[in-house]
């Protein structure tokens, strides 16, 4: 039964990706670990590498599934999501950008929300009236700048509630410490990354276990699970 739901998965995944011409595989050593590799690909007869690794930092309790396997990635479990996602959008500080996805200017006004009981859960948006806000969000324009540069994994786009919530690409705390369940990376890097996504090449992220890397790459030809 497993393998039947897995297969029907990658069906899925596989109609995501028809359309998609660049895709990035974020390669953990193993389920509950907090850093792990990145590597960047675009299509053309099959998935071709793009630059070098990029060493990346996950949620402090490694990674969590979407469904059919535990552990479930749920809200404020520390766990970054396994599977495969479009990159929606990006944000910064900057007013504007180079950036060929959407963009999103974070300002004092930008929020995102991850309050389980609110309409707006997994939303991002901009609210001025200050006597509006949920009871828990994510300031967009943080005090630690690790949100200066960053893009929008459209993880949970259904808003199922309490399944986790504001997931995003962004830059590295100075010590390097897990995140509470996106991925994160230096600013050198991140700004290539950022520059190199192209919304009309439909741009997803595949995060997975080095284990499980082989059932991916017989249906994602080119992606190497080393």
């Amino acid at each position: 039964m497993l393998k039947i739901i897995f297969t029907l998965f990658l069906s899925c995944a596989l109609s995501a990706l028809f359309a998609s011409q660049q895709l990035i595989v974020v390669l953990a050593p193993e389920l509950n670990a907090t850093s792990a590799s990145l590597q960047r690909y675009e299509k053309q007869n099959m998935w071709v590498k793009i630059g070098d690794k990029i060493p990346v930092t996950l949620g402090r309790s490694g990674l969590g599934y979407v469904a059919f396997k535990e552990p479930l990635k749920n809200e404020g479990d520390g766990r970054s999501p396994a599977g495969l996602f479009p990159i929606t959008s990006t944000f910064g500080y900057d007013h504007n950008t180079t950036f060929k996805l959407p963009y999103w200017h974070a300002d004092e006004n930008l929020y995102c929300v991850d309050d389980v009981n609110d309409s707006r859960y997994n939303k991002i948006l901009r609210i001025y009236d200050k006597s509006a806000l949920p009871s828990s969000y994510e300031v967009m324009r943080r005090n630690d700048g690790v949100y200066r540069y960053g893009a929008v994994i459209g993880y949970n786009a259904s808003a199922q509630r309490g399944r986790g919530s504001c997931i995003f690409i962004h830059l590295n705390k100075s010590n390097k410490a897990p995140t509470s369940g996106c991925t994160a990376m230096d600013e050198v890097p991140l700004r290539t990354v950022l520059e190199w996504l192209d919304g009309a090449k439909k741009p997803h992220i595949l995060q997975i276990v080095k284990s499980e890397c082989d059932k991916y790459r017989e249906e994602f030809a080119g992606i190497e699970c080393r």
